[in-house]
């Protein structure tokens, strides 16, 4: 279903409060569009696209800068895998939740020594957030991030993973969203769309460090893939990656644009993406094409299935972190629905909480029905495991 609301595409169905986040938006943007999956964010919609006039929006591309997805083919079929060995041995060696480090990350890769650090201004921040993004490289966080297994329609395995830039990025965008409003760089960040021009020092700077925070995110996702591929005994022959926290300088209809992309996926003919479904729901490999309705969404798709429920309406009411979390209010969500949904898909969890169920999602196959006409079906990825963080881990950091 594709609408078109004051000129702007619009697919799918939405709420009130998304089409009023998304129009409040298009009224500074030049453009934009909405995703099947969107659903309310910080200020910009998740599942929303914008784009503007050599200019930027800090809090439109977010506090998961770079947030995205990897999906790696295995040489390696599903008969041949000891799925349990498998999970047992990434929950045990991956680095899920806050402030979680990771001693066998890479220290000396490229992109610590990129010209881009400097776009952080002194020497002291500069050290303070290369350690930080040192330590915590390849470690995968919380909420909806997560480390999967799956088997395509020929068999074959895949590992697909979802997470960001860590704190990294959060420290980044919540920075340069305080400079951008006049306020000291430590304090804390006040959901707001100010527009950067990137042809002033602060906006120049902005953009520098969200490719370095994408870069980080990317080689973090990297490492994970390339780690778990190891643990399963098999080498990688494919790959394919994509951010959707992210903003692009493209061209459309000769026009030269930044477009900012807030859980959206590109999708430009051939472009070819990983979309991952809840944890109990197939995710897909697509690919784009090239349309009247790609051109229209700035070549843009759904990042996942989209939200129904909102976290605390699935989990409940909680008190206390760790173990001393304890639910004061039941939520719509519980333990045993959860299970019973895995279990009639034969999908093994370890982690996960009950605001990750798929009760919580959309099917993703019915927001991929939505763009039908600017994507195609490469593969179709069942899931055999999910691996992510426990349901009493708080993570400040996803998207």
């Amino acid at each position: 279903m594709l609408q078109h609301i004051q000129g702007y595409p619009v697919y799918g169905l939405h709420d009130e409060q998304t089409l009023h986040q998304f129009l409040d938006v298009m009224s500074r943007a030049e453009y934009g569009a909405l995703m099947g999956d969107g659903h309310l964010g910080y200020v910009m919609p998740i599942g929303g696209v914008a784009a503007y006039k050599n200019k930027v929006s800090p809090v439109g591309v977010g506090f998961d800068i770079g947030c995205g997805n990897l999906a790696v083919r295995l040489d390696m079929q599903k008969k041949d895998l000891n799925l349990d060995r498998l999970l047992d041995r990434i929950e045990k060696n991956i680095s899920f939740g806050i402030g979680q480090t990771n001693p066998e990350a890479p220290k000396d890769l490229p992109l610590f020594e990129s010209h881009d650090w400097k776009a952080y201004g002194t020497t002291s921040q500069i050290a303070t957030l290369k350690k930080l993004a040192r330590e915590q490289l390849g470690t995968v966080g919380s909420g909806n991030h997560y480390v999967d297994i799956f088997a395509d329609e020929l068999e074959q395995i895949w590992i697909g993973v979802h997470f960001g830039s860590r704190g990294l990025g959060h420290k980044t965008a919540s920075g340069f969203m305080n400079l951008s409003q006049d306020r000291p760089w430590e304090s804390r960040a006040v959901e707001k769309e100010v527009l950067l021009d990137l042809d002033s020092d602060l906006g120049e700077r902005y953009y520098r460090a969200m490719c370095l925070s994408g870069a980080y995110a990317k080689a973090g996702r990297e490492w994970v893939c390339e780690y778990v591929a190891k643990l399963a005994g098999a080498p990688i022959v494919e790959r394919i990656h994509n951010h959707h926290n992210y903003a692009w300088k493209e061209t459309h209809n000769g026009t030269e644009m930044v477009v900012i992309r807030k859980g959206a996926t590109p999708a430009f003919p051939g472009q070819k993406s990983f979309v991952g479904g809840s944890m109990g729901d197939p995710s897909v490999i697509l690919e784009g094409i090239d349309s009247e309705e790609s051109r229209e969404a700035l070549y843009s798709t759904v990042h996942g299935a989209g939200r129904v429920m909102s976290r605390r309406k699935a989990a409940g009411s909680y008190r206390g972190r760790g173990k001393k979390r304890r639910q004061v209010k039941p939520g719509a969500v519980t333990p045993e629905m959860m299970q019973e949904w895995l279990r009639k898909k034969k999908v093994k969890l370890r982690g996960g909480g009950l605001d990750e169920s798929p009760h919580v999602y959309r099917r993703l196959t019915d927001v991929l029905r939505y763009h039908q006409n600017s994507i195609t079906i490469r593969h179709r990825l069942t899931p055999l495991g999910v691996v992510m963080a426990g349901p009493d881990v708080f993570d400040p950091f996803r998207d």
